[in-house]
């Protein structure tokens, strides 16, 4: 096979490559990171304790 037939099988190797790439590339951004229920309690758990500290702040000051 000589060169100037394997180049369309170059570029459309390029191609792919690259377009597979871009593919993985934008779905790894979009993707979502799963659900934390632990992490949810111990952020509410922190407001809920700032909240008190307001109210006690709140309190010494009233």
């Amino acid at each position: 096979m000589t060169f100037r037939r394997a180049y369309p099988w170059m570029w459309t190797a390029a191609f792919l490559m690259s377009a597979f790439g871009a593919y993985w590339l934008v779905r790894s951004l979009l993707e979502q990171p799963a659900e934390n229920p632990t992490r949810d309690r111990i952020r509410a758990l922190i407001d809920e304790a700032d909240q008190l500290l307001k109210t006690l702040d709140e309190q010494r000051r009233g």
